[in-house]
């Protein structure tokens, strides 16, 4: 069994919603150096997928990588979790909100692009139970979960800009999955053991195999330590390990279905998920080896649809 986790990512709800620390501002002088600048560039979407890091350099934006570097901190060494706030929609076009949002998240690490650089989360009007395509891509709950249902491709943080809220749902919750590891190995060790065993997961996430021997490759633990990070590392999503287990034509043993169903009723508790809304211009960071996020079911109005965009990001 794993090691006892970092207190800071143990956090539960009330702790969380009291807790300032992972609500970060934009303060103005941040915006006043993005302001000068990108008021000589030519924003393009062939720029935003060919910017480098190397271009937010210390000395060219020293306060947008100080902001990084504390967006990072939260993540890696606080609750896992940064809420940021304050961006001045108003004052800036879309192309701009995403190549500052872009910068940051170059200056946090990688920028992975297995869906592209920039996702688009958004409601195409599919159904993800019909189709094999993410949950993302519709108006559906998402159900707790950490991003990337493929073995080998695992983000450690998971970035979401809000370009447009939804008509009504679309709130935004998160979940600590090492306050969870940490219930369950007081109250139901035995459980806990079961989550540390391989689980088949279904293959949505860009370049992983397709075919049935990727599919029975494609097993690994809910909770690990040492497979993915160095630290504890909850990676999970219900929908996709029970898919996966039907593709195989394997089914779940009913002591396996309790104990997600137990780990489900931790997730779900009010006592440990917090839910809120982002608005326009308002980002949230988390950390994907130790919070879950989810998203409430919506609907949107046709002129104006919910409308995020998703950064994965290796640190």
């Amino acid at each position: 069994m794993a090691r006892r986790v970092p207190r800071s990512f143990t956090w539960d709800a009330q702790s969380q919603r009291d807790s300032a620390r992972w609500k970060l501002q934009i303060e103005s002088p941040v915006v006043d150096e993005f302001r000068r600048f990108v008021s000589g560039l030519e924003l393009t979407p062939h720029v935003l997928e060919n910017y480098t890091p190397e271009r937010a350099t210390d000395r060219m934006l020293p306060e947008c990588v100080r902001l990084a570097n504390q967006i990072r901190g939260e993540l890696q060494s606080g609750s896992g979790v940064a809420w940021l706030r304050g961006f001045p929609v108003a004052d800036f076009s879309l192309i701009q909100m995403k190549f500052f949002y872009l910068v940051l998240g170059a200056a946090v690490g990688r920028l992975m692009d297995n869906y592209g650089r920039l996702y688009d989360v958004r409601d195409y009007g599919g159904d993800h139970t019909t189709e094999r395509i993410p949950v993302s891509q519709t108006h559906a709950a998402t159900g707790f979960h950490t991003d990337s249902s493929a073995r080998n491709t695992m983000p450690d943080v998971v970035a979401l800009l809000c370009v447009q809220p939804a008509k009504k749902g679309g709130e935004s919750l998160v979940v600590s999955g090492a306050r969870v590891h940490e219930e369950l190995r007081s109250t139901d060790p035995a459980a806990l053991k079961t989550l540390y065993r391989d689980f088949i997961r279904d293959v949505v996430t860009p370049g992983a195999g397709k075919s049935c021997q990727a599919l029975l490759d494609n097993r690994f633990p809910v909770f690990s330590q040492g497979l993915y990070s160095p630290r504890i590392s909850f990676r999970y999503m219900r929908y996709w390990i029970e898919k996966g287990h039907a593709r195989a034509e394997l089914d779940l043993p009913s002591e396996q279905v309790d104990v997600l169903d137990r780990l489900d009723e931790l997730l779900e508790s009010p006592r440990l998920a917090v839910q809120f809304k982002l608005d326009a211009g308002e980002q949230l960071w988390v950390n994907n080896h130790v919070v879950a996020h989810n998203r409430t079911e919506f609907v949107d109005d046709p002129r104006s649809p919910r409308h995020f965009v998703r950064m994965w990001i290796e640190t």
